[in-house]
């Protein structure tokens, strides 16, 4: 399952939403996010083990790893702060 997520420079999720096909829905198609300074937007597979949790749920568990084409979805408890890997 893709996903949009918006996360901090820390790779914490600010925002998780699930895309889908809303063409001729009140104009949602159009819509977007507009990440604010320091944010990034990605468009990432949900881990398999994790695609049946409800969207809160992977609010909390997950984390944004990597950046730019690198960045994937892990989980929080294998996740290592970016402060913390060093230069």
């Amino acid at each position: 399952m893709k996903v949009q997520v918006v996360s901090d420079e820390r790779g914490h999720i600010v925002s998780l939403s699930v895309l889908g096909d809303m063409r001729g829905i009140s104009g949602i198609a159009r819509a977007g996010v507009l990440p604010a300074t320091g944010q990034q937007v990605h468009t990432l597979d949900v881990p398999a083990e994790f695609e049946k949790q409800p969207l809160l749920d992977l609010h909390r568990m997950l984390r944004v790893e990597g950046s730019g084409s690198t960045a994937k979805l892990v989980h929080a408890e294998q996740f290592t702060e970016p402060c913390l890997k060093g230069p």
